[in-house]
């Protein structure tokens, strides 16, 4: 059982910690989660790269050309390693078997880009803050069915979840922790084999 992170600093040595035993899996599509309303990701972005590029090669892409540009501005030592989803594709870099990826928060709308692009890279590959599901799409249609059949191709390897009265934590390789919220404090409520679900998380707090 862990205990809730004390800050963000701690929240990502818990991260690296996580990201550091998926290296030695087989496994090659992980999800990293941070549930912060206006959390800044270049910082934690870089902070892993600089973690993987210890043991490998890492391109860091992301939906639009927008932010691959202010990225490159801010780290020009490695604006060689940016792409968009696009970008990557169509380079000869997707093809390499032994580099690592990160992906920076895909939404329901990049499907078309980011879909292709991962089932394409044979890399390990990890995706920081993705939306996946898109509530517009209709239950039973096909689009819903494939979308979820991709979803499950990926391994949560940290989530952290600030909820009404309460936190739900994971930490691969361990279960879903959740905790309940009293004055200011949080306890140890329950864990899960899989994610819970709302109603789940709602009888339990």
């Amino acid at each position: 059982m862990f205990s809730l992170p004390k800050d963000l600093n701690n929240a990502l040595n818990d991260v690296e910690s996580a990201v550091k035993l998926s290296l030695k899996e087989n496994k090659l599509r992980y999800t990293i989660e941070l549930k912060f309303e206006g959390l800044k990701l270049n910082n934690i972005v870089i902070r892993l790269y600089n973690l993987l590029s210890i043991h490998r090669k890492v391109f860091i892409v992301y939906a639009d050309t927008g932010s691959v540009a202010l990225s490159q501005r801010d780290n020009p030592n490695i604006k060689d390693n940016f792409f968009t989803f696009k970008s990557f594709t169509e380079s000869e870099k997707i093809l390499s078997e032994d580099i690592a990826l990160l992906s920076i928060s895909p939404q329901p709308y990049d499907f078309d880009f980011f879909g292709p692009m991962t089932e394409e890279f044979k890399g390990i590959h990890y995706c920081i803050n993705p939306k996946f599901e898109d509530s517009n799409v209709g239950i039973g249609s096909v689009i819903r069915e494939r979308r979820n059949n991709f979803i499950n191709t990926w391994q949560n390897l940290y989530f952290l979840q600030p909820l009404n009265k309460g936190a739900l934590m994971h930490i691969f390789p361990s279960n879903w922790s959740l905790f309940k919220e009293t004055d200011g404090l949080y306890y140890y409520v329950n864990n899960f084999e899989s994610k819970p679900d709302n109603e789940t998380i709602f009888v339990n707090l």
